[in-house]
């Protein structure tokens, strides 16, 4: 009977264990990117017809594999007044790994963008899970 009480015991603090490392893992790896873990750099922005288009790259200077790694990109006027800003269509990288380097394209409908008369840009990464 006392090997039972001690089987039942190990066999609690095992599933307890089991349960609290799942959830610790699952919300470590849910925790989004720190944007100064990535460079990211816009190379080129056109109009195409009623779309705009924005190519870059992002580099990842941590020492973690991402996956669907989101791109934001925030337009500023010549007195750095925001204007607008867009994670567009196509905004997720599916892989970055660790100390690599992925382009990106994101598109969006030039209707739903106000950056006629834009100077600057700022792009970051805004999120993205662990892989």
């Amino acid at each position: 009977m006392k090997n039972l009480n001690t089987v039942k015991a190990i066999s609690s603090v095992l599933l307890t264990a089991g349960i609290l490392g799942f959830f610790y893992f699952s919300t470590k790896q849910m925790e989004g990117p720190d944007p100064d873990d990535f460079k990211v750099e816009i190379t080129k922005i056109e109009k195409r017809d009623e779309l705009l288009a924005i190519f870059g790259t992002v580099e990842n200077l941590s020492d973690e594999d991402w996956q669907s790694v989101g791109i934001q990109v925030e337009f500023y006027d010549e007195a750095g007044q925001f204007l607008d800003e867009t994670s567009g269509y196509g905004g997720n990288v599916p892989i970055v790994r660790s100390k690599s380097k992925e382009s990106f394209k994101i598109t969006e409908p030039t209707i739903l963008t106000v950056i006629d008369d834009y100077e600057t840009t700022k792009a970051t990464v805004s999120n993205g899970y662990r892989r």
